[in-house]
């Protein structure tokens, strides 16, 4: 390309590079002339309700692209609107461009009070807010630097794994610069390593490996955000080791293979699998986040010294940390083991755990319990779907669903937002629908978060997704009666007819809705063809008692609460 650009031409044809087709956001006055730049650019708006959406919707679309998402919000409300999604994004490494309409360069020269400021005649405060939740921030108050200011956040937005932020004030969004720097590629690939530095590491992680005799891998949501999943595939080929993952990495590695040991997470764990893997003097542990939710309130037990660490920009083991992005570590590690196999004569010829406790041979008679829920929507699910999971109770009791290989599934593991998965799955499903191959679009939420942005049910509609929404109905928060306050009012939220909302959302689509009360009634369902060929959008309202939880939510409950009343 050569020539000359509009600035906010500029960024959209940068997003386009990166693989981008659809952006999200909320039009606002001060963004308005750059939405009209979003179709020249060969790109698609998919406005949303409200800011908050659009950034769940761009998160969600970041994840199963494999690739980034992005929103455009105006100066203000909008972007405050925005915020609680991007700090989600933040803090689970999902690279988000979150792209601000600002007021003129003159205006804020000028200090005139403006509509959605904050009064003050000053612009800088909600970029400084965003400072905090981007790895890398601009307000382009010069088109002379634009292109560089552009590319330099991008770059490391894509370095850091992590959202970035772009104001563009009205009259710089039209300003003409040269194209030239579009030639230049943006760095979508980390920096290789250090040849020296990188073998000595295999070297040494190879005979910590043969000097074990009970050596494992642990896989964590860090290997799927790190996009290190091929090669965490090959590694437990190569090696035939016991894998296992942590509740952010449920569904990074594959839960059909018999070498799948279960998830992990100290106390939360059945009781083989948490002595398994803590008896284990070897542990290849793969995007390791040490949160308390991750971890069963950090009950983990596991023998640092034994354990061989990859993170994003790092490796350790044995006391010593290698300054060596992991990707490109575990490339090597795998080709040196492929051509030279271990010499190990390890404790594992057969396997020490069973992932998932065995669902029951007869339906239980009565009404419907966590206890069979989870279990049985293992034999729903299918290859290539793709499931977003809500946080708290569902984002606990799916860790007793087994996964069929080729699914994708995630859930906010770390930020916890209530709301976010209904927002998010917007953005993931309509990624899944541009790169195909996609089978069945399933939610699974409860009410009470719901409620905080049904809004999405609009979107799931105009965009012909289809989804399976299942909604857990247990009257109120259960996650947080397992907490605190089993019986008090500020658990409870209003009663909704979940059923009618797709009719209210949307007029004109055909949409399906059914009521289960009881385990027969949950098994007839999943059972039933026109459900599982999701040939129409469908609400699935799952009644459940109040304080009815997945096996491992009242000990974490009761553990949370000890922590949260010590003074």
């Amino acid at each position: 390309m050569s020539g000359e650009i509009f600035v906010g031409s500029y960024v959209m044809q940068r997003l386009r590079q990166l693989g981008l087709k659809s952006i999200f956001g909320v039009p606002g006055d001060y963004e308005l002339t750059l939405l009209d730049l979003i179709p020249k650019a060969g790109l698609e708006w998919k406005g949303n309700p409200n800011e908050l959406n659009a950034a769940y919707a761009a998160d969600g679309y970041a994840r199963i692209s494999n690739g980034i998402g992005a929103l455009v919000t105006t100066y203000g409300p909008g972007e405050l609107s925005a915020l609680c999604g991007i700090a989600g994004s933040y803090c689970e490494y999902v690279p988000v461009l979150h792209i601000v309409g600002y007021p003129s360069v003159e205006i804020m020269k000028r200090h005139k009070i403006m509509h959605h400021s904050l009064g003050h005649g000053t612009f800088t405060e909600f970029h400084d807010m965003s400072k905090k939740i981007c790895c890398a921030t601009t307000v382009l108050m010069d088109a002379n630097t634009a292109a560089s200011e552009i590319d330099r956040v991008i770059n490391e937005m894509l370095y850091q794994s992590q959202p970035g932020y772009i104001g563009i004030p009205t009259d710089i969004c039209y300003t003409n610069i040269s194209s030239s720097s579009l030639q230049i590629p943006l760095k979508t690939q980390l920096p290789g390593n250090d040849t020296g530095a990188e073998n000595k590491a295999v070297a040494d992680i190879r005979e910590l490996i043969e000097k074990s005799s009970k050596p494992i891998i642990i896989v964590d949501g860090g290997a799927t955000r790190n996009h290190v999943l091929s090669e965490v595939e090959t590694l437990c080929e190569v090696t035939n080791f016991p894998y296992f993952s942590n509740p952010w990495g449920k569904g990074a590695v594959s839960e059909a293979s018999d070498r799948f040991g279960g998830i992990y997470y100290g106390l939360g764990s059945k009781p083989d699998i948490k002595e398994t893997v803590e008896s284990s003097d070897c542990v290849l542990w793969i995007g390791k986040l040490s949160s308390d939710f991750n971890t069963a309130e950090f009950t983990e037990y596991i023998n640092l010294d034994k354990t061989i660490e990859f993170q994003r920009f790092w490796i350790s083991m044995d006391g010593e940390k290698f300054d060596l992005n992991m990707k490109s570590v575990l490339q090597k590690l795998n080709e040196q083991l492929r051509s030279t196999p271990l010499k190990l004569e390890h404790a594992w010829s057969s396997m020490p755990c069973t992932p998932y406790t065995k669902l029951e041979s007869a339906v239980p008679s009565g009404k419907m319990t966590q206890a069979w829920l989870w279990p049985r929507l293992a034999g729903f699910l299918q290859p290539n779907d793709i499931l977003v999971i809500e946080t708290g109770t569902s984002q606990v009791g799916i860790n007793e669903t087994r996964f069929p290989k080729g699914l994708r599934a995630f859930t906010q593991e770390i930020f916890g937002s209530i709301g976010f998965a209904a927002g998010s799955c917007v953005g993931a499903f309509l990624a899944g629908k541009e790169r195909g191959g996609v089978n069945r679009n399933i939610l699974i939420t409860g009410e009470g978060s719901l409620q905080l942005t049904i809004q999405a049910f609009s979107d799931l509609l105009r965009h012909d997704l289809k989804p399976i929404l299942f909604i857990l109905n247990n009257d109120g928060y259960t996650v947080e009666r397992a907490i605190h306050g089993p019986c008090e009012d500020y658990n409870h939220v209003p009663m909704w007819k979940y059923g009618e909302l797709l009719d209210a959302f949307g007029v004109g689509y055909k949409t399906t809705a059914y009521q289960v009360r009881t385990c027969k009634e949950w098994d007839d369902l999943l059972n039933e063809k026109t459900v599982n060929e999701a040939s129409c959008p469908q609400v699935i309202e799952i009644f459940l008692d109040a304080l009815d939880t997945p096996g491992a939510m009242k000990a974490l409950g009761e553990m949370i609460d000890q922590k949260n009343a010590k003074k």
